[in-house]
């Protein structure tokens, strides 16, 4: 009688533990469809495989402001930075996104589910001779999302 007893609630135990691990991994794969996009700021910089001293110099002075102003913020992840040649095989889908033909300077702003894209190719071709006015207004841009973002 003690053997049918411990035999039951042995049973009994194994199908609760059963029942119980099939649920969790239902719920894991359920969860796993839904991503949940994040709030960042992404700040991409295409170019094509021959570029001119402008392109070369928009690129330097992007890369000078992502360094000097969101070391913390790209280590976190608040922040990406993407060096991107829309000439790369690789690289087609995401230059299609931004429409990148050749050189552009793009900041995209997700927040949530929604997105924001400032194209600022002309203002990096407009400030390229002075390097103060590039980075502050560049880094301006960046902070205005990022607030949008808190």
């Amino acid at each position: 009688m003690k053997k049918a007893l411990l035999l039951s609630v042995l049973i009994v135990f194994a199908g609760l533990m059963v029942f119980t691990g099939q649920q969790n991994s239902t719920l894991a794969s359920v969860s796993s469809q839904f991503t949940y996009a994040e709030n960042k700021v992404e700040v991409y910089y295409f170019h094509r495989n021959r570029r001119c001293g402008p392109c070369r110099l928009i690129e330097n002075r992007t890369i000078q402001t992502m360094e000097t102003y969101y070391k913390n913020e790209m280590e976190s992840g608040e922040v990406s930075f993407f060096i991107i040649n829309v000439e790369e095989e690789e690289n087609k889908e995401i230059a299609q996104k931004f429409r990148a033909l050749s050189t552009a300077l793009i900041i995209n702003a997700k927040n949530g589910a929604e997105e924001k894209t400032i194209n600022l190719t002309s203002f990096a071709y407009r400030h390229i001779r002075n390097e103060e006015a590039f980075l502050t207004g560049l880094k301006e841009h960046i902070d205005k999302e990022l607030g949008v973002l808190h």
